[in-house]
């Protein structure tokens, strides 16, 4: 029989992980060992990486130890890049025009426009020579940056595969981007002239996006700054320019990223709320009284379906709620199926879009439909989903990468809102592979599209990452929008997957998933390949 693979990718990463744990918090440390003597070991392991990052030496060692061998896997005997210059760009007194014929007059062929004092690491050359193997048609190349500090390299902001919408709350490119010349002085033909600065970079890029060019993404920090990131004070102007009808709005977290809405649409479509429960009247109650404040311009129905109810509080409940005209009450009392229910309900909607609404979901604001609504209407949009947090306010949904635990895991589960680590990827607005059925707006046409939720292959658990991961082999975005937030018990009202009846169920699932969608070492382009594949927090992977 085949040993089950451990969570760590070797002993001495553990041993790192374990060193530096036990500096940081020896009591927690020692209940991670607890948890891993009783067979706990992707929790034992994710409790030590999340304690080791804390420890201010934790980012140098990785940059010591793992970032070179990332380093040398993604160069793998490639050549540096022929033709490229690596200048910093000079000012108001020069313009772009200028800075890219004279590249051309020395036969230079891209150009890494650098941002005063910042600098790149000496692999970049190389690096850039193995994007373009990968990518021959490459027009613009960008990668991950971290801070110069007086005390070392720190603050690293890994960045997916490119995103349009992250690039608009924060210009994703400039000083740690690549530009071919030829296609970008083409891009300047039709601009006036530009300064070479941060902002006449910025603009030139963004013509050059508008042309069609998709930036290819190189997993390495290349870049370090000689400052922190803050707000760009050129950005806001651009992205109202380029972006016309988007709502800029005011962050109050701190975070040097704009908070952007799309345009509302000129219509608003007709919303069906699905909820499946059962027993549990308080969760249901606080559900209702939540959604009751809801304030959506357009029509709002609420389909509940109950699963098997026999308390009698949570059956009068729903028979008033009905009586009153308020829901529109299903029976089913077949064996628990998330996905049967949810699909029953679909079937008789007269909404134009469904939302997927779990029971034990509270809704924190009355806007929070008619945000996600924006981005659901955009063209090329899937599914949308919110930020859920827990009951102690700590993250529960913020994206879900594929991949994770070889399944799928949601991205920064368990850590504070208000952390600006990793350049908060829990905060912003971004494209994301599966978002939670917890609170999930999708097109009904978009649904019924690609069958719905699979109610044979996944009764309970990974019904929502199927769907997604079908919406997206359609060709659709799919789209996690923090400025929906929302409060989610999770599920309260449906069996845990490591109870004893419930294991085969769950492996069964688990296998179906990891066969049709390959989610076994898979690399999710919207999550960071840096990032450990064993921990749902956004922790750089320990691999010496």
């Amino acid at each position: 029989m085949a040993r089950r693979r451990l969570p760590w990718p070797s002993g001495r990463a553990f041993r790192a992980a374990l060193a530096l744990a036990v500096q940081v918090a020896p009591l927690e440390t020692l209940t991670a060992l607890g948890n891993l003597v009783r067979g706990k070991r992707v929790r034992a392991w994710n409790a030590l990486c999340r304690l080791a990052a804390r420890h201010p030496a934790h980012y140098r060692r990785w940059i010591a130890h793992s970032a070179p061998l990332r380093e040398a896997a993604w160069i793998a005997g490639a050549q540096a890049l022929p033709g490229l210059a690596i200048i910093t760009l000079p000012g108001e007194g020069v313009t772009l025009q200028d800075l890219l014929t004279r590249a051309a007059a020395d036969d230079s062929h891209w150009l890494v426009p650098l941002w005063p004092s910042d600098r790149v690491g000496a692999s970049l050359p190389r690096a850039l020579g193995a994007a373009l193997v990968r990518w021959p048609d490459a027009r613009i190349i960008h990668w991950d940056e971290d801070v110069e500090t007086p005390t070392g390299r720190a603050q690293p902001w890994l960045k997916p595969q490119w995103d349009p919408l992250l690039h608009i709350a924060r210009d994703c490119l400039g000083g740690a981007s690549a530009i071919h010349v030829e296609t970008a002085r083409a891009a300047l033909a039709a601009l006036p002239d530009l300064p070479a600065t941060a902002a006449g970079l910025a603009r030139l890029q963004l013509a050059m996006l508008g042309g069609g060019h998709v930036p290819a993404h190189v997993p390495l920090i290349l870049t370090h700054r000689a400052a922190a990131l803050a707000p760009l004070p050129h950005w806001p102007t651009l992205v109202a320019a380029h972006w016309p009808g988007w709502q800029i709005v005011q962050r109050d977290d701190g975070l040097p990223f704009l908070g952007v809405l799309p345009p509302a649409p000129a219509a608003w479509p007709a919303v069906s709320i699905i909820i499946p429960t059962r027993d549990r009247a308080d969760l249901m109650r606080t559900c209702l009284s939540s959604l009751a404040r809801l304030a959506y311009p357009g029509r709002v129905e609420i389909i509940v379906v109950d699963n098997g109810s026999r308390d009698a509080e949570a059956l009068a409940l729903l028979a008033a709620e009905a009586r009153a005209g308020r829901i529109l009450l299903l029976r089913d009392d077949g064996p628990f199926n998330f996905s049967r229910l949810n699909n029953q309900a679909a079937a008789i909607a007269t909404g134009d879009y469904l939302c997927l609404f779990n029971n034990d979901v509270k809704a924190m604001d009355r806007d929070w439909l008619a945000i996600m609504m924006r981005h659901a209407v955009r063209p090329g949009v899937g599914a949308v989903g919110a930020q859920l947090l827990y009951p102690d306010g700590s993250i529960q949904h913020a994206g879900v990468a594929v991949g994770i635990g070889d399944a799928a895991g949601h991205v920064q589960r368990g850590i504070h809102p208000a952390s600006h680590d990793h350049a908060a990827w829990h905060a912003i607005t971004r494209q994301v592979s599966v978002v939670t059925a917890a609170c999930l707006l999708v097109a009904r046409q978009n649904f019924g599209a690609v069958g719905g939720l699979d109610e044979a292959g996944f009764a309970v658990a990974f019904n929502d990452v199927d769907f997604c991961l079908k919406l997206q082999s359609s060709g659709l975005a799919n789209i996690y929008c923090a400025e929906s937030r929302l409060l989610h018990a999770e599920s309260r009202t449906r069996p845990p997957d490591n109870r004893s009846d419930q294991v085969e169920r769950f492996n069964r699932e688990l296998a179906l998933l990891q066969q049709r969608w390959g989610t076994a070492g898979r690399c999710d382009p919207h999550h960071s390949p840096l990032f450990s594949p064993t921990a749902e927090a956004c922790l750089l992977s320990m691999a010496w």
